[in-house]
């Protein structure tokens, strides 16, 4: 306990390389209803792969500019870990394949 070390996770273990091909210009009209757009808002929409978060990156009279990768796509992370306890997991959480918090919430 108390063992410190770095981590650094690269973009391809991470959120993924960032895919230009997530970048589009759409109209306007596909943001019926929202009168104040800006850049670094974020919606939830559905595509082709399924529901994905979108970021506004460029706001134009007619056109909105909008990146559909995530926020970390691209970066490299870096960690400083502590270990601060060390404990057994619980049946659940080996069950379910991941660490529960104290009050027993699953958290991913």
């Amino acid at each position: 306990m108390g063992e410190q070390f770095d981590v650094v996770v690269e973009p391809a273990e991470g959120y993924g390389d960032r895919n230009e091909g997530l970048m589009q210009k759409v109209p306007r009209s596909e943001f019926d209803g929202i009168d104040e757009l800006e850049v670094g808002m974020q919606f939830r929409v559905d595509s082709d792969v399924g529901p994905m978060v979108i970021t506004i990156v460029e706001v134009a009279d007619d056109e909105i500019t909008v990146d559909g990768n995530h926020p970390l796509a691209g970066v490299r992370l870096h960690f400083d870990v502590t270990v601060r306890e060390v404990r057994e997991a619980t049946a659940e959480e080996l069950d379910h394949g991941h660490a529960h918090e104290p009050d027993g919430e699953a958290h991913e």
